[in-house]
């Protein structure tokens, strides 16, 4: 029982070690109490209110199913398909086979 007390303490302890660390590399450069005070003071007014976020109407439009599919062309389907499968085992195959020798 005292050994597992000890494990969990000790466990504790480096958690918190590991924290500490991680809490010193990414520093704000106004340190920690003036980010939280800027965090609050954000946080309390109308500055990220929801009307502030939603998009201008002149911003958004709607836009039919069929041009989402038509805005980025691409070269090469999206997957491969068997016969490619097929013929990248073919070479990994051969490949192999001359390094085997």
């Amino acid at each position: 029982m005292t050994g597992a007390m000890i494990g969990m303490l000790m466990t504790a302890l480096a958690a918190v070690g590991v924290l500490l660390l991680v809490a010193v590399e990414r520093r704000p450069e106004g340190g920690w109490a003036a980010w939280v005070r800027e965090s609050v003071r954000a946080w309390r007014s109308d500055e990220l209110a929801a009307a502030n976020l939603r998009p201008a109407r002149a911003e958004t439009r709607d836009t039919p199913l069929e041009d989402l599919f038509t805005l980025a062309e691409t070269d090469e389907p999206a997957y491969t398909g068997p016969e490619e499968l097929v013929s990248r085992f073919e070479l990994a195959r051969e490949q192999a086979r001359l390094l085997r020798r």
